[in-house]
């Protein structure tokens, strides 16, 4: 028969064992949840935009490599700090404050993108044109217990259109006709030259296949400058025939 202290020393050992299985399961989950914080150092620190995240006051909790490149600011150095001072936004025209987007995150609990026009001043004082987008980081309740803003340079993305709205501008008053089609044989643009030269307006032509201006004789010629420009080769000048929306054949 057992004895008290039999009873005792029972449920001593039974609380000994699940207390050793809690703590293992607690070190197990522990070990999980820091191989995944790693994992994710690892993923932010290796991505090729930047990111910056804050805690539910809005000061910097993290930077990864690429946004202490365009801050100026060091993850050291940021921690602890309100955002705006480390991602400090202005709009382009005006040089006023933008709306900071992780703070605009929290505080509506939705993912919110940077103004356009925004450019972002780094430490040193340059700075350069940003776009991104920002959202709250919530918990299990779903309260916001912080942001994560993610932006990148857009600097090669600006110059880039540009050079690409003045060459439209080029094209749009140049005098000549000057028409752009796909490898499939699409008409994309049609300047106001076209217009002039073949009757057609660029509502009419766009969108519509290169032979609406090609007799039927030289649809194999047409076909034959495609295949060799998809090939990469070059066609230089060439004379050839064309139709105008009234039927006029042209030289060109």
């Amino acid at each position: 028969m057992r004895t008290p202290e039999d009873e005792e020393r029972r449920l001593r050992s039974v609380a000994l064992q699940n207390a050793n299985t809690i703590l293992l399961a607690r070190q197990r989950a522990e070990r999980e949840l820091a191989g995944e914080r790693e994992r994710l150092r690892i993923t932010l620190a290796s991505i090729g935009d930047a990111v910056i995240s804050t805690d539910a006051e809005g000061r910097v909790t993290y930077l990864n490599g690429v946004a202490e490149a365009l801050t100026g600011w060091t993850q050291a150095e940021a921690a602890g700090r309100l955002l705006p001072d480390v991602f400090h936004v202005v709009n382009e025209q005006t040089r006023q404050p933008a709306e900071n987007p992780a703070l605009q995150a929290l505080r509506e609990g939705t993912v919110v993108g940077l103004a356009s026009h925004s450019v972002l001043l780094a430490r040193d004082g340059s700075e350069r044109p940003v776009d991104d987008s920002s959202a709250p980081i919530l918990d299990e309740s779903g309260t916001a217990v912080g942001a994560v803003l993610v932006f990148r340079d857009v600097t090669e993305r600006r110059r880039a259109e540009e050079v690409q709205a003045r060459l439209a501008a080029i094209v749009e008053s140049s005098q000549d006709a000057i028409v752009s089609k796909t490898l499939e044989g699409v008409i994309r643009t049609w300047n106001t030259g076209a217009e002039r030269l073949f009757g057609y307006a660029a509502e009419e032509a766009v969108g519509r296949p290169i032979t609406l201006i090609i007799p039927p004789e030289l649809l194999d010629e047409e076909q034959e400058i495609l295949a060799r420009i998809a090939r990469g080769e070059r066609i230089e000048h060439y004379e050839t025939v064309r139709v105008a929306k009234d039927g006029r054949r042209l030289d060109i």
